[in-house]
C-alpha cells in the first residue's frame, strides 16, 4: 500500500461537522481517520494549520472553460480543461454538451468517453447533455436550428455512444415525446432534468411523474413565478422530491432568488453549478465558436450582439465564495452545495463529503477560499507542499 498522508492542524470540513482544528490521514487513495490528533508513524505529513480541509468540488453543469468548448474539444483538450479545473478546487465534474447536430453531439460524446479515460486532471464522473430537446421560446444561447423534439431513440442513440458515461439530460418536459423520453432515461439510470423550459406547473408535475428528478439552473431559462397561474418554478420550489441545480455568479440569479430556493428546497436538495464556458480563465473579448460569437466582459458571457447570456466564465468555487459574501453562510455550508448536494445527486458515496472510507479527494483552503491544494484519491494533483 502507498505511504499514508497526514494532513494536519486544518479546519476540517467533516461529514456534516467542523472540526476546528484535525487531522486527516489518507492512504491507498481513501481516507483512513480524522480526528483531533493522528499519530501516524513513517506518513509525509503536509502541514494544514491555518488552513481547511474540504472535500473535492463536483461541478455538475460545466460546458468548457481556458478557450475550450467540450461540445468540440478533442479528448487531449479536455483534459487540459480538467487539469485546469484543480486549481478552482474542483475534483470531479460532468461535461457538458450543448445542443448541436446529431452528429456533432455524438462526435462530442466520443471525445468525452476517450478524455475519461485520461489521468492527471479532475475526473470525469459522466456526461450531461444539455439539450438538443430544449423550448425554442427559452432556449438562451442554444441555437434554434440546432433544437429538436425528444424521440427515445436519439436519446438512446446518445446513450449507447456514451458508453454507461450518460449521467444526466436536461430537455424541456412540455414538448411533444417528452414524456416517453423521460421514461426511457429513467428506465437507464439517467438524471432527467427539466430544463430551457416554457412548462406549466401542471406539465412540470407530469413531467415529474414520467422521471424528471431534477432542474437544471433554476430560475433561469424558464417562466418566472406567478401567483395564479403557477409556472415550472412555482412547483421546481414546491416540490420536495426535485432537486435543483443554480448558478451563483452575480450574474444569473440575484442574492434574494438564491435565498429563496435554499429555504425552499430540502438540505442537500439546492445544488450550486458553475455553468462555466471556455470563456473561464479567459481575458476578456470575443470568442468564437460552433460558428457563433460570444463577447467575454468583466465576467459575463453573453451571445455577442443580443445580451443573451451564454453561461458563465466564473468559477463553482467563485459561486462558493460569493455565496458566503452575499448570503452570509458558513463556509462549510456553502461547500457542501457543491460536494455533498451534487454527490447526492449523482448518487456517490464514497465524494463529496470528508469521512473514513471515503475518496480521498480533498482541497486545502487559506480563509478567503482560496486553492492552495488538491489531492485526488490522495494524489498531490495541484499546489507544492508547504
Amino acid at each position: 500500500m502507498s505511504k499514508p498522508l497526514l494532513i494536519s492542524g486544518a479546519e476540517i470540513f467533516a461529514d456534516g461537522e467542523v472540526l476546528k482544528r484535525g487531522d486527516l490521514l489518507i492512504q491507498g487513495g481513501k481516507i483512513r481517520k480524522i480526528a483531533p490528533k493522528i499519530k501516524a508513524s513513517g506518513a509525509r505529513v503536509v502541514p494544514g494549520r491555518g488552513l481547511i480541509a474540504a472535500p473535492g468540488l463536483i461541478d455538475t453543469q460545466l460546458n468548457g472553460g481556458f478557450g475550450h468548448w467540450f461540445s468540440e474539444a478533442p479528448p487531449d483538450r479536455i483534459n487540459a480543461v480538467s487539469r485546469g479545473l484543480l486549481a478552482e478546487g474542483v475534483t470531479s465534474f460532468l461535461p457538458t454538451l450543448i445542443s448541436l447536430p446529431k452528429a456533432v453531439i455524438l462526435k462530442g460524446i466520443a471525445s468525452v468517453v476517450a478524455a475519461s479515460k485520461l489521468k492527471g486532471g479532475a475526473e470525469i464522473l459522466g456526461l450531461h447533455l444539455e439539450g438538443p430537446f430544449l423550448s425554442k421560446a427559452k432556449r438562451g444561447a442554444h441555437r434554434e436550428e440546432h433544437l429538436r423534439h425528444p424521440t427515445p431513440g436519439e436519446f438512446r442513440d446518445y446513450f449507447k455512444a456514451a458508453q454507461g458515461l450518460l449521467r444526466k439530460m436536461t430537455l424541456a418536459p412540455e414538448l411533444p415525446g417528452a414524456l416517453e423520453t423521460i421514461r426511457e432515461g429513467r428506465r437507464k439510470r439517467v438524471i432527467m432534468s427539466a430544463g430551457h423550459t416554457m412548462a406549466s406547473a401542471t406539465q412540470f408535475a407530469m413531467g415529474v411523474a414520467a422521471g424528471v428528478s431534477h432542474v437544471t439552473h433554476c430560475f433561469n431559462a424558464m417562466p418566472p413565478l406567478h401567483h395564479r397561474d403557477p409556472s415550472a418554478l412555482n412547483a421546481a420550489l414546491v416540490t420536495d422530491a426535485v432537486s435543483c441545480g443554480f448558478i451563483y455568479d452575480r450574474i444569473h440569479i440575484h442574492a434574494d432568488a438564491a435565498r429563496l430556493l435554499l429555504r425552499s428546497k430540502p438540505k442537500g436538495r439546492a445544488v450550486l453549478v458553475s455553468d462555466a464556458v471556455a470563456a473561464m480563465g479567459m481575458p476578456d473579448g470575443d470568442h468564437e465558436a460552433d460558428g457563433a460569437l460570444y463577447e467575454i466582459k468583466a465576467g459575463t458571457v453573453t451571445v455577442k450582439g443580443t445580451g443573451t447570456l451564454a453561461g458563465s466564465a466564473r468559477s463553482i468555487l467563485y459561486g462558493v465564495r460569493c455565496l458566503v459574501e452575499d448570503l452570509g453562510l458558513a463556509p462549510a455550508e456553502a461547500v457542501a452545495l457543491a460536494s455533498a448536494a451534487p454527490a447526492r445527486l449523482l448518487g456517490l458515496k464514497t465524494k463529496g463529503a470528508l469521512r473514513p472510507g471515503a475518496d480521498a479527494d480533498v482541497i486545502l483552503l487559506d480563509g478567503m477560499l482560496n486553492v492552495k491544494n488538491t489531492f485526488l484519491r490522495g494524489e498531490l494533483l495541484y499546489g507544492n507542499h508547504h
